[in-house]
């Protein structure tokens, strides 16, 4: 298909982080030269308006359906949710981060990247509609940083390892939306 652009949230989030692993799955976007831009879901899009926006980079030809990432962002999740022989959650955060910068060949950038604590996702700008804007303090814009703070409640650790392993899993689309109703902390019974 040659429709598919980036998404909004990847975006505002990739470009927040400063995350190198943005031009392995995109291409800068033709409408503002050597910027990546995203298009938000679910707006009215008139004819190929964002043609120009970031295309998918170059994919291999033979997807995995579970990479070394994934795992240790799912043992990181069972670790904060205390089940028995998951580990710690902060260091199977730390190597699922790793294990996604290895994929790409980005080993040498994990340690910087998973020491950065003020990088959050940045107000999404759309440079053909400002109706489509969302910008700081907006409900939708995550203000999650990447380092794991142990000290953190449980929603925003979940939070941070729920946002790398969706990084670390694009281009599944499928398995990065499914984790939104997974992961989602479910209201006790009174």
């Amino acid at each position: 298909y040659n429709d598919i652009r980036m998404g909004a949230p990847m975006e505002s989030i990739l470009t927040g982080y400063k995350d190198p692993r943005m031009p392995k799955y995109f291409e800068p976007s033709a409408a503002v030269p050597g910027v990546y831009k995203g298009i938000r879901t679910g707006i009215a899009l008139p004819d190929k308006i964002y043609a120009d926006y970031s295309k998918l980079a170059p994919m291999p030809s033979k997807m995995q359906l579970m990479t070394a990432a994934e795992v240790w962002f799912l043992k990181a999740e069972a670790a904060l949710r205390g089940w028995t022989g998951a580990g710690d959650a902060a260091e199977n955060y730390e190597q699922g981060v790793r294990a996604s910068f290895a994929q790409y060949e980005l080993s040498s950038r994990a340690d910087a990247y998973l020491a950065d604590n003020t990088s959050r996702a940045v107000p999404y700008v759309d440079t053909k509609n400002a109706a489509n804007n969302v910008g700081a303090g907006h409900a939708t814009l995550s203000n999650i940083t990447i380092r794991w703070e142990e000290g953190d409640a449980f929603e925003r650790k979940l939070e941070r390892i729920i946002t790398q392993k969706w990084i670390a899993v694009f281009p599944d689309g499928q398995e990065a939306w499914s984790e939104v109703p997974r992961s989602a902390r479910q209201p006790t019974l009174a």
